[in-house]
């Protein structure tokens, strides 16, 4: 029996893990999307950039890691380890 420590993730597990992570920025995009027009209009008196430049940041990790999921996916599948 292998320990949790010694396991290795295969392709298809990092696949998975880039498109959750890739599904994760794509709810925040609308979000995003809604508060930019709402700020936009001129509906929000406040100044919110705080929590929308926390927001594109989330969604800046999100897909940076979704891409590497994909590249570390790539190369398990290339080198033939699972």
């Amino acid at each position: 029996m292998c320990s949790l420590s010694s396991a290795r993730l295969g392709p298809v597990e990092w696949i998975t893990g880039g498109l959750l992570s890739t599904a994760v920025a794509l709810t925040m995009v609308g979000p995003l999307i809604a508060a930019l027009l709402i700020r936009r209009s001129g509906a929000g008196r406040t100044d919110p950039t705080a929590p929308l430049i926390l927001l594109i940041l989330a969604i800046t990790v999100a897909i940076a890691a979704a891409l590497t999921m994909f590249a570390i996916a790539r190369r398990r599948r290339r080198s033939g380890s699972s």
